[in-house]
């Protein structure tokens, strides 16, 4: 009780030195897309509806209308009613209230994947996580995978724990961004399926609810938003094509002189080898089902081809669950697969960011020779 009460007030006393602090948290980068949704949305515009926001920002603006630039909203609607109050802001104070509260996802995240580590190995391992290269990245430019990261670290506690409370939380978490949360939760839900007990079944149970009240929710946002969130996604060209995403099967792709069509067929091959990876080692796993999610965690950054270099902020997960059973062979990995990224921007610039992918393999490699310690006897189950 006393640890957990000094690591909390360690976060608010972090989070209350950066509210005084002058930091340039710049209010137009990727954080306005959400915002001006949302403003829209206070106004009685669709979050999907691109035309509408382009016209009340000029207005607004007193500009032309093709004198504007908004990115269409891709992301579900529940995500920009949870955003909601951030639009009764000024945008300068918006963002950084966002900021604070995607370093607090972060925080409590950190702290739940470093769950009975010692207080002082959990404070450092707090700061290092802050100054992780694809979290700062995040940070600053105020983007939205910060919830994806709480509900993978929420899921594997809550399983740990047979906490059903936190189970639908953890869920409602990774439909934020579904091309990151959406393996990881069906990884969840198999290993709950496949238990078939009490805890189990009312788990289950309130992940549909959730689903169910998630689904009329987002109706407030948008009147026809299954379609319409599929025409945002499909018509937003950067989005469709990926043209700036680093990834796996991206790189892959690029090396035998594709683009994003191959991309998408070599992002299944690794989907379908690195889910054979995964149920190989599933009994494995499931004597720890944050290992478990870890392991989804993996799949995700390995297969899927869209994925930006901010996407990456997942990486935390299975560097974290490779400290278990970890030697000094498996550190001096590890501490190359977080410094990397460092070297390959200060060295290359942006054609440094495939220092990402490779920093993800070395994570997997380290990941699944630490999972082979672990006990599967019948007593650790």
């Amino acid at each position: 009780m006393i640890r957990r009460t000094l690591l909390l007030l360690i976060a608010l006393c972090l989070l209350a030195a950066l509210s005084l602090l002058p930091l340039p948290i710049p209010p137009y980068l990727d954080f306005q897309v959400i915002y001006h949704a949302d403003m829209g949305l206070l106004r009685g515009i669709s979050i999907y509806d691109h035309t509408g926001q382009v016209n009340m920002i000029a207005r607004l603006a007193n500009v032309p209308p093709e004198q504007v630039y908004v990115l269409p909203f891709p992301y579900p609607p529940w995500y920009a009613l949870a955003a909601l109050p951030l639009a009764l802001l000024p945008i300068q104070i918006a963002a950084r209230v966002w900021f604070e509260v995607n370093l607090l996802l972060l925080l409590v995240s950190v702290g739940l994947l470093t769950e009975g580590w010692p207080t002082a190995k959990r404070v450092w391992t707090g700061l290092a996580a802050v100054f992780f290269l694809p979290v700062l990245g995040s940070l600053v430019i105020g983007q939205y995978g910060f919830p994806i990261l709480l509900g993978a670290a929420l899921f594997g506690h809550a399983l740990k724990n047979r906490n059903v409370i936190l189970i639908p939380f953890a869920a409602v978490l990774l439909t934020f961004k579904p091309h990151l949360g959406t393996l990881i939760l069906l990884v969840g839900l198999i290993f709950l399926s496949f238990q078939r007990n009490e805890f189990s079944r009312r788990a289950l149970m309130a992940v549909v609810i959730a689903g169910l009240l998630l689904f009329i929710i987002g109706f407030f946002a948008s009147p026809l938003w299954p379609l319409d969130y599929y025409h945002s996604l499909t018509g937003f060209r950067d989005v469709s094509q990926c043209h700036q995403c680093n990834s796996l099967p991206m790189v892959l792709a690029g090396i035998i002189g594709g683009g994003f069509s191959q991309a998408v067929w070599l992002a299944m091959g690794l989907l379908i080898l690195s889910l054979i990876w995964l149920i190989f080692e599933w009994k494995r796993f499931s004597v720890e089902p944050a290992r478990l999610i870890a392991g989804a965690v993996i799949v995700t950054l390995l297969a899927s081809p869209y994925l930006q270099n901010y996407d990456y902020i997942l990486l935390l997960i299975p560097l974290f669950a490779s400290v278990s059973g970890a030697n000094r062979f498996h550190w001096a990995w590890l501490t190359l697969a977080y410094l990397l990224p460092f070297a390959g921007f200060g060295i290359f610039g942006v054609a440094g960011d495939v220092s990402l992918v490779i920093s993800s393999l070395i994570c997997f490699v380290v990941f699944a020779h630490t999972a082979r310690q672990l006990d599967v006897s019948p007593n650790a189950a």
